[in-house]
C-alpha cells in the first residue's frame, strides 16, 4: 500500500484543477451526477485509479486492488491508496506535468483577451468599423472589413482590458516548473498557425501589432484544440421533431476555467469582406471558431475526442489547425454538405467531432488526420459527446453524458427548453462555462454565460440576423 499526495496552495488555478478532477471522476465512474459548486471529497468505486499523461486530462484506468481515493478541495490534495502496478508508477510520475500543461495552455488563452464580463472593467465602446455592446448582459463585439481592419478592431475593443493578464502564461509556467519549456510550446503554435489561411494569419498579425502582445501568447491561444483537450455535449433536433418548426443545435462548452475563464466569454460577430458574416461564441484573442453560426443558417460546435480505432496519429503537425478550418466553414459554406466537402479537402491536425446543423438538419463529422466519417440522424435526433461512434473509428467507449442526452421523451415535439434540460442533465459542473442553442432558420442564438455550470441559467435570445446586417459602427 502506498499513498500519493499532490498538494499546493489554494489558488484559483489549483482550485480549478480540483474541480476538473472531481467532474471528470463523476463523468467516468458510477458516482451520481452533481453540479459540485462546493469543495468536498469523493470516494470512488474499487478498481479504478486516476491515469495521467502529459498534456491530457485525467482518465480512469483499472488498477489492481484500488481501495479508495480521497480528494480534498482545500488546496487541491489528491490521495490515492492502491497497490501499484508498474504502469501506475509511470502514470503518477507524469501527474505534475499533466496538470501543469493543462493549466498553461488555458492560461495562454486568457492572456490574449482577459477581461471581466462587467461594464465596469470592460466598457461598451465604438471604434472605426466595429463596436462592443451588451445585450441583456451578454457582451457582443462586432468586427467588419479586411483581416487587418478586424484585427485592429479586435485589439481596440479587447486590448486594454487584456493587459493585466499578459504575465499569466509565464507565471503558470514558472509555478509548475515549465518556464524553460514556454518557448518550445510557442514555437509549436507558430508552426501550426503558419498552415492556417493567409487571411487569418493577417488578422492575428494585426491583433499583435495593435495590442503590443507577443506573438507567443496569441499563436498558442489559437491552437488550443491541438494543445488542450475540450469536453462538451451537443444535441441536434431536426425539423420533424422540433416544436420550433426548424432544426435546433444545442451545446455545452466544457473547459477547465482555472476559476477565471468563464468571466471572459464573449460573442464576436464577424462581417468579413466577400465572405459570410458569422457569430462565434468564444473568448477575446481567439480568431478560430469553437462554436458559431453564419448568416446562411449554418451552425457548428466542436467536441474533443480521446481515442480512435483508425490507427491515425493523435497529432499531425502538418495539418491545418482545426479552429481555423471551422472558421472557414462558417465563412465559405451554406450547408452541412458543403461543410463536409471542405473538411475532406484539408488535412486535420488531431481527432475531433464537429456537430453541424443547417436550415434543414444536421450531421456529426468524426475527424482524424486520416479520415472523415459522417453520422446522420436517427429518428431525427443526433447526439454527440467526446467519443467516435462511426464504424472504423469507434473504440467502443461508453459515456454517461451521451446516455443522458438521449433521454428525450418519445413522441413529443422538442423545444428550446427541452434541449436545455438535456444539456443541464449532462453538464460537467465547474467545467460547463457556456450553454447555447442555435436556431438556424431563425438566425437566433439562445445563450447562457457566467458562473459554471451555465446549463440551468436563463438563456438570452440573441437575434443574429440583426447583428449580421448592422452597419459598421462609426468612430
Amino acid at each position: 500500500m502506498r499513498a500519493f499526495r499532490i498538494s499546493s496552495a489554494a489558488t484559483p488555478a489549483t482550485a480549478a484543477i480540483w474541480r476538473h478532477i472531481r467532474s471528470w471522476l463523476n463523468d467516468n465512474s458510477t458516482l451520481p451526477k452533481s453540479k459540485y459548486k462546493n469543495a468536498g471529497f469523493i470516494r470512488r468505486t474499487p478498481g479504478a485509479c486516476l491515469k495521467w499523461s502529459a498534456g491530457e486530462v485525467c482518465k480512469l484506468s483499472a488498477l489492481r486492488r484500488t481501495r479508495t481515493s480521497v480528494i480534498t478541495g482545500a488546496g487541491v490534495t489528491i490521495i490515492l491508496l492502491t497497490t501499484l502496478t508498474r504502469e501506475a508508477h509511470s502514470l503518477m510520475s507524469a501527474a505534475r506535468l499533466g496538470v501543469a500543461l493543462a493549466a498553461l495552455a488555458l492560461s495562454l488563452a486568457l492572456s490574449c483577451g482577459a477581461y471581466a464580463a462587467s461594464p465596469a472593467v470592460f466598457s461598451p465602446q465604438r471604434v472605426e468599423g466595429g463596436e462592443l455592446r451588451y445585450v441583456e448582459g451578454i457582451p457582443v463585439a462586432v468586427l467588419s472589413g479586411s483581416p487587418e481592419a478586424m484585427g485592429r478592431q479586435h485589439a481596440e475593443l479587447f486590448g486594454a482590458a487584456a493587459k493585466p493578464a499578459l504575465a499569466l502564461p509565464k507565471r503558470f509556467a514558472k509555478e509548475y516548473g515549465l518556464e524553460a519549456f514556454f518557448p518550445f510550446i510557442a514555437q509549436a503554435g507558430r508552426g501550426l498557425v503558419a498552415q492556417a489561411p493567409q487571411r487569418h494569419q493577417r488578422e492575428l498579425q494585426s491583433i499583435a501589432k495593435h495590442t503590443g502582445f507577443g506573438d507567443a501568447e496569441i499563436v498558442v491561444a489559437n491552437t488550443l484544440l491541438e494543445l488542450r483537450r475540450v469536453g462538451c455535449s451537443s444535441i441536434i433536433v431536426e425539423p420533424p421533431r422540433s416544436a420550433a418548426g426548424g432544426p435546433l443545435l444545442g451545446r455545452n462548452f466544457d473547459f477547465l476555467t482555472l476559476g477565471e475563464l468563464h468571466r471572459y466569454s464573449v460573442v464576436t460577430v464577424y462581417r468579413p469582406e466577400g465572405l459570410h458574416a458569422f457569430a462565434a461564441v468564444g473568448f477575446p484573442g481567439l480568431v478560430g471558431v469553437l462554436s458559431g453560426m453564419n448568416d446562411a443558417g449554418l451552425a457548428l460546435a466542436t467536441l474533443d475526442v480521446e481515442a480512435s480505432a483508425d490507427g491515425s496519429r493523435r497529432f499531425n503537425p502538418a495539418g491545418v489547425p482545426l479552429a481555423f478550418v471551422f472558421r472557414r466553414i462558417l465563412e465559405e459554406c451554406d450547408n452541412a454538405d458543403e461543410a463536409e466537402a471542405l473538411l475532406r479537402s484539408v488535412k486535420a491536425t488531431t481527432w475531433m467531432n464537429l456537430a453541424v446543423c443547417d436550415r434543414h438538419g444536421g450531421a456529426v463529422f468524426e475527424i482524424t488526420p486520416d479520415n472523415v466519417a459522417r453520422r446522420d440522424d436517427q429518428d431525427h435526433l443526433l447526439f454527440c459527446t467526446n467519443h467516435f461512434r462511426a464504424e472504423g473509428l469507434t473504440v467502443g467507449e461508453t459515456c454517461r453524458r451521451y446516455d443522458v442526452l438521449q433521454q428525450i421523451p418519445a413522441g413529443k415535439p422538442i423545444d428550446v427548453a427541452a434541449v436545455q434540460a438535456r444539456l443541464d442533465a449532462a453538464n460537467q459542473g465547474e467545467l460547463t462555462l457556456q450553454t447555447m442553442i442555435f436556431e438556424p432558420r431563425e438566425l437566433a442564438l439562445h445563450l447562457a454565460l457566467g458562473e459554471p455550470p451555465t446549463s440551468d441559467d436563463p438563456l438570452v435570445r440573441l437575434e443574429l440576423r440583426d447583428l449580421f446586417a448592422s452597419p459598421a459602427a462609426p468612430r
